[in-house]
């Protein structure tokens, strides 16, 4: 997986304003929480779509209501964002308006990206992970995320949760449902209990006599960070100075006098 670096600076004397990064989406779900990161280049409407239904807590008590793992011959995706519980039922996600395809990047294993209709342009709140490669798809879904550091553990944990055709029982919609257990019940199924998108940044950097304090947006357990440091931002390689952080705080304590530039690895 591509690391992902947001880069600050510190000058003596120096005030450094609070740094905002790329949106991710943090997840938190029955068999882990997970951090993807968006891409509001390749596709703006989508994580604009996805973020609107996040925030307003339309994905929580949201399920993963198909799979497809099961068949080794067919597309390999884990499908939500379409039923949530209500009052211990499952009820349809309030839809908006569908939005416009954008299928420029590739359905890659563990890329996010948006389920639709038939028809193009008909995405709403649904969407999938691809638990592998599928090419087939290249072109015809909207790819906006990628899940970060070893999230795709989880994704691959929810991909061999056992599927079952629970059609006759819910309806047709519920054809290739996953559930930790054989029966339906609200403790079998596959719950994504939250959904937060928020911009990766930097909140604070302070300086004191003892050490220099750099505060950040905390990710998961599952998408460390670490911090590298040089004194010149134009040349010189960077030095690890922090790893496997998932505090969201590192405090250097020995930090060079005069300049120091640090950045932030998504590990």
């Amino acid at each position: 997986m591509k690391s992902r670096v947001l880069t600050i600076g510190w000058l003596l004397f120096n005030t450094i304003p609070v740094c905002a990064g790329p949106p991710v989406a943090r997840f938190h779900s029955v068999l882990g929480n997970f951090d993807v990161l968006l891409d509001p280049v390749a596709a703006p409407r989508s994580v604009e779509n996805f973020s609107a239904y996040a925030n307003r807590g339309a994905y929580d008590a949201s399920v993963i209501h198909r799979s497809t793992t099961y068949n080794p011959l067919d597309i390999q995706i884990v499908q939500g964002g379409g039923f949530a519980l209500v009052s211990n039922t499952l009820s349809p996600i309030p839809s908006d308006p569908p939005i416009l395809l954008e299928a420029g990047r590739a359905n890659a294993l563990g890329t996010l990206a948006m389920a639709r209709t038939s028809a193009p342009d008909s995405a709403t709140s649904q969407w999938f992970f691809n638990v592998s490669g599928n090419p087939v798809l290249d072109f015809n879904y909207a790819v906006f995320g990628s899940v970060l550091g070893a999230g795709q553990n989880v994704i691959e944990a929810i991909g061999a949760v056992p599927v079952y055709d629970a059609s006759i029982a819910l309806g047709p919609v519920y054809g290739q449902l996953p559930l930790l257990a054989d029966s339906i019940s609200i403790d079998s199924l596959v719950l994504i209990n939250k959904i937060r998108v928020e911009p990766f940044m930097i909140t604070s950097l302070t300086h004191t006599s003892a050490a220099i304090e750099i505060r950040w947006t905390a990710l998961s357990t599952n998408s460390p960070v670490r911090v590298e440091r040089r004194e010149n931002l134009g040349h010189g390689s960077w030095t690890i100075v922090s790893s496997n952080n998932t505090d969201g705080i590192f405090r250097d304590t020995n930090a060079p006098t005069g300049h120091a530039f640090y950045r932030l690895v998504i590990e």
